[in-house]
């Protein structure tokens, strides 16, 4: 099964790493090291950056859903996973 996690949260999470290597640096020990890891923390967000965001319009699909099989949790369900899967795989 896949998991999907919020871009914004880890890029978040990676800043914070970057800002506590920053704060090793001011001890004036080790530079070098810390630098190459604030350097490589930035070349991920950099990765992060390049990949290809796809937005669902909930909305637009529940109204779409409900008018064709009602209003049964399952199918429901299933619909959104499904359609997860394909904005996924760049179908939707």
């Amino acid at each position: 099964m896949k998991q999907y996690i919020d871009k914004d949260a880890v890029v978040a999470k990676i800043k914070r790493r970057i800002k506590t290597n920053k704060e090793c640096m001011l001890g004036l020990k080790n530079l070098d090291y810390y630098q190459g890891k604030v350097d490589a923390l930035n070349d991920t967000i950099s990765f992060l950056d390049t990949l290809e965001v796809k937005e669902v319009d909930l909305e637009k699909e529940l109204k779409r859903l409900i008018g064709n099989v009602g209003q049964c949790d399952r199918k429901l369900a299933k619909h959104f996973f499904e359609l997860g899967l394909k904005a996924q795989k760049g179908e939707y």
